[in-house]
């Protein structure tokens, strides 16, 4: 296939060493950093101690490559896809596959134009590879690999096809979502990493330090887990009120098998993967304080916890838990998110959230997923 990968961040550079090692397929690269990329791709397999080289096609910031892709994935942060969706849209043919990895943070809105000139959207309902980076543009470490994904695809009809694609590229079974709305409920990141940023830095005001960098998962403790069970039970409740299947959007006390808050402590805790991941901080010279301009706390409050927040709203589901952590990160960040009437705030209105894009009832999401 002729495959381009936009965004080349962890995800993106073993997606694009992954594809790029079967010599059938044509690999290129979309960046806005070009002249930082090497055309060899190392990826070093943490899990089975290899690693192999694969060769790129192309490496450009030209957003007109993408014209012969018949499959684009694009990897970059949520706040970045308008622009993004914006430079390949006159590009892209009608037909071509459009796949975002991970598929959640309300990209199903952004990325309307595509749909409407007769792309395949789909997205990932989880990413296939927890990857990090070894060097900029040259190699990176697949720490470890899902034993399965999931995709759903837009129009819903395509979701079978799509699955039997990504299966045979990623080497992986894939699965078949029932609506696309099973990939941006999923309680992966908007609540995974927003329950532990509120239990790690609730009491942070500015001039507080600390002595060092908090290992994220590692160290992860009962607030967290609390936390996290709180919000997951809401979004489960949510699942169950919304008039479609959404039985794929799976609790995380069964994802992580742990049912109670000293199980969700000691499970996420001793994750094998997640051992040795620091938290979103710099250092300063007084110590270290929160990394504000952290994709966790950019992306996974506005275009994760916001939009499953904002469904709550639709679906009238109270969501105490929820709203609790985004209150502590209206604060945190100064952002404007409830007002007296609501969850209307000013700093709402350019996130794809539902109500933006002219959802006002369920019946109305019942309809646009089941497409």
């Amino acid at each position: 296939m002729n495959i381009t990968v936009i965004g080349g961040g962890n995800i993106g550079t073993v997606l694009l060493g992954e594809l790029a090692k079967f010599p059938e397929n044509r690999v290129s690269l979309l960046t806005s950093r070009p002249e930082q990329w090497h055309h060899s791709i190392e990826v070093i397999d943490s899990e089975a101690h290899t690693s192999f080289t694969a060769e790129l096609t192309e490496i450009t910031n030209d957003a007109a490559i993408v014209q012969n892709a018949e499959l684009i994935f694009i990897t970059v942060p949520s706040n970045a896809l308008p622009k993004t969706v914006a430079r390949i849209l006159p590009y892209v043919r009608v037909g071509t596959v459009i796949c975002i990895v991970p598929g959640s943070g309300g990209c199903e809105f952004v990325c309307r134009p595509l749909i409407e000139k007769g792309c395949v959207f789909c997205g990932l309902q989880r990413v296939h590879c927890i990857a990090r980076i070894k060097e900029y543009g040259k190699s990176v470490y697949a720490l470890s690999h899902k034993s399965e994904i999931s995709v759903a695809a837009i129009p819903q009809a395509k979701t079978p096809a799509v699955a039997n694609m990504l299966g045979g590229l990623l080497q992986m079974p894939c699965n078949a979502l029932h609506n696309y709305l099973e990939v941006t409920l999923t309680p992966s990141n908007p609540i995974l990493h927003t329950a532990r940023l509120y239990a790690m830095f609730r009491d942070y005001t500015a001039g507080v330090f600390y002595p060092r960098n908090i290992l994220f998962y590692a160290e992860w403790d009962a607030l967290s887990s609390e936390t996290l069970i709180q919000c997951d039970a809401e979004l489960q409740t949510l699942c169950n009120t919304l008039p479609l299947e959404l039985s794929q959007v799976v609790s995380l006390k069964i994802h992580y098998e742990s049912d109670t808050v000293e199980k969700m402590t000691h499970k996420i805790s001793h994750i094998p993967a997640f051992q040795g991941i620091l938290s979103p901080m710099c250092e300063t010279p007084d110590g270290f304080v929160p990394d504000f301009t952290s994709r966790y706390f950019l992306e996974d409050f506005p275009y994760g916890l916001c939009i499953i927040k904002s469904f709550c709203r639709i679906a009238n589901v109270d969501c105490p838990s929820i709203d609790r952590v985004l209150r502590w990160y209206e604060a945190f960040m100064g952002v404007r998110y409830f007002t007296e009437s609501g969850f209307d705030g000013a700093d709402l209105k350019g996130l794809p959230l539902p109500q933006n894009f002219g959802f006002k009832s369920a019946q109305e999401i019942a309809e646009y997923y089941t497409k």
